[in-house]
């Protein structure tokens, strides 16, 4: 409870530090709000002119995309101070983490909490209402409670490989490029159902970097389809467990990293 208390109020401190200024906190959401947007809407030209793509039609990609972003952003509202760990390392600023007398992995959770994803919350949201609503979808209690359960899942899957694809920075120092390949370059393939690639993406994606648990499968149930590959229909319900086992495994590697830190003295 201490730990959660530190966190809590380091994280708002962090939210409140980032708001202060309002009109450069305004452009920087606008900003973003046309950069999601324009995402949204190349998707939805390219399927207006195609209409279906692997079986899957207009809204229901811009449902699976929605689902992706939302978990993406509520992942990197929290999981945002990972992504400079190599160049804290690299700086020696990375050492005043560990002076703390809090757990290091939580304490540096809170340290950069980032406000710049409102504008995503609020795109995705309304791309999914819209995307239920032209499918004719209502979700029942039932539905809507595994919705946003996957989300949080999808959002612990993200969080775990920003953890995990910056760790290495512990033995590395500069661990960018492995970020780059094994988190933004993979985590494209989500745009689209992963049933449009080849036999070897979709295991990939599925039991080796289980990516397509943050929306592919969800969507399953979601949207009714039945679209498994071959692969137990009761993966559409994994995912929040998915997102528990491989955060818990960042968490460990973390841990296993921190103890092999050496500072660069800098």
């Amino acid at each position: 409870m201490h730990v959660l208390e530190i966190y809590i109020a380091q994280a708002k401190l962090e939210f409140l530090q980032q708001t202060q200024y309002r009109f450069d906190f305004y452009m920087r959401t606008l900003a973003k709000f046309l950069m999601w947007g324009s995402g949204f809407l190349m998707i939805y030209v390219l399927l207006y002119r195609f209409e279906t793509i692997g079986g899957w039609n207009t809204y229901e990609i811009l449902f699976l995309y929605a689902l992706n972003v939302m978990a993406y952003a509520v992942a990197n509202t929290f999981c945002n101070p990972f992504n400079q760990l190599s160049d804290q390392i690299q700086s020696g600023t990375f050492d005043s983490i560990l002076v703390k007398p809090v757990n290091p992995f939580f304490f540096y959770l809170s340290t950069n909490t980032s406000a710049g994803y409102i504008s995503n919350y609020v795109i995705c949201f309304v791309i999914m209402v819209i995307s239920l609503t032209n499918l004719q979808i209502t979700l029942t209690p039932i539905a809507l409670l595994y919705l946003i359960l996957a989300m949080i899942g999808g959002a612990l899957i993200h969080a775990a490989a920003v953890v995990i694809t910056n760790v290495p920075a512990f033995w590395l120092t500069r661990s960018r490029a492995l970020s780059r390949l094994f988190y933004w370059n993979l985590e494209r393939f989500l745009t689209y159902p992963i049933s449009i690639y080849n036999r070897f993406v979709q295991i990939l994606l599925t039991f080796i970097i289980p990516y397509a648990f943050i929306n592919f499968y969800p969507a399953q149930f979601i949207l009714d389809k039945d679209d498994f590959l071959g692969f137990p229909p009761f993966f559409a319900f994994l995912t929040p467990a998915v997102g528990a086992l491989v955060f818990f495994i960042a968490y460990k590697f973390w841990n296993h990293g921190l103890n092999h830190y050496k500072s660069t003295g800098s």
